[in-house]
């Protein structure tokens, strides 16, 4: 998820569509990481 702060609601910004390779899907991931910029990276 994905939020500004001390808002009541975010958005989905990986996963939430179940497992799969479609571009809006994760397949067992193992870590997440987002940077200083607020990019999001998924391994």
């Amino acid at each position: 998820m994905k939020w500004v702060e001390g808002a009541k609601q975010g958005i989905v910004v990986a996963g939430g569509q179940g497992q799969g390779n479609g571009l809006t899907q994760l397949s067992y991931p193992r870590g997440v990481v987002v940077d200083q910029l607020g990019t999001v990276y998924v391994a």
